[in-house]
């Protein structure tokens, strides 16, 4: 992750403090954006969602990556994150690995999933459960025709905007 992205991040958890909800992440990887989400996203409850498999298929627009791409490790996301209150991990595909939160609401959600059917997934499973002010963050919707592809189909009838920050970040703000 860019430091630009990074402070993003930061920033755009930081500004949904006020918003009810939880925080959810999909794609935490080996952890360095949800640490970043623990530290901005205080006294909110955490969830994050990896295969910890690596990326767990390829579709037509998501060349730029590969099959088991990214695979993370549980256990040390698990300590590298122990110190944090209110986390809850779970390992698998999401949303197959939802049921938990349900009948959640969120202020944020962080996206890095990197194809398109994830992306696609994740959108339809959080968009009504996201509070009003509440943000969708994804990483690679510049690079990654896949989730471009995903968000732009589904938000192609939606009232909210897509806003492309820098970097590679998308940002979408429920209305």
């Amino acid at each position: 992750m860019k430091d630009v992205e990074a402070i993003q991040l930061y920033k755009c958890v930081a500004s949904t403090r006020k918003i009810k909800g939880d925080i959810a992440e999909i794609g935490t990887y080996n952890g360095a954006s949800a640490k970043i989400i623990c530290e901005a996203g205080k006294g909110k409850n955490i969830y994050l969602f990896d295969t910890f498999k690596g990326i767990p298929h390829i579709g037509k627009y998501d060349k730029a990556f590969h099959k088991g791409q990214f695979k993370g490790s549980y256990e040390f996301v698990q300590n590298y994150l122990k110190n944090y209150p209110n986390i809850s991990i779970y390992k698998g595909l999401f949303p197959n690995t939802a049921k938990p939160i349900e009948d959640n609401k969120f202020s944020f959600v962080n996206l890095d999933v990197d194809t398109y059917q994830s992306t696609l997934d994740c959108l339809n499973f959080f968009y009504i459960r996201m509070s009003k002010g509440g943000i969708i963050l994804s990483h690679d919707y510049v690079n990654a025709e896949g989730v471009r592809n995903a968000f732009n189909q589904f938000f192609n009838d939606k009232p909210e905007i897509i806003i492309q920050l820098t970097g590679t970040h998308v940002m979408v703000v429920k209305l």
